[in-house]
């Protein structure tokens, strides 16, 4: 008599089962197109990727806080701390630094 053997799936990888069959899919779509749907997806607040799922009529998450980010180079690091007169490796007060600068580039552009 054969028996079948059932493979038993650990109990932490169970969380995983909805990924695993998800599928994701690239796209390249005309400049004009491209610019258009990232355009739409910033006025709307969300990505590209769920600016395509709400066309599409699909469920999206709107992010809970949507930030941006920059990789800084060791050498980066020294200018910015240069210009902020702080240490290269206080990361809280160059990101101040770099937060303050960036709001008062853009409070200047918009009130000339």
């Amino acid at each position: 008599m054969k028996r079948k053997n059932k493979v038993v799936i650990p109990e932490r990888w169970k969380t995983s089962d909805k990924q695993i069959k998800k599928m994701q899919l690239a796209f390249e779509f005309e400049d004009l197109v491209e610019k258009q749907l990232k355009q739409d997806a910033l006025d709307n607040g969300i990505s590209a990727s769920s600016q395509l799922r709400k066309i599409l009529n699909l469920h999206y998450e709107s992010p809970l806080k949507p930030r941006l980010s920059v990789t800084l180079s060791v050498e980066d690091r020294e200018i910015l701390a240069q210009r902020y007169a702080v240490k290269a490796t206080d990361r809280a007060y160059i990101r101040l630094g770099i937060s303050r600068e960036i709001e008062t580039y853009y409070h200047t552009l918009n009130n000339q």
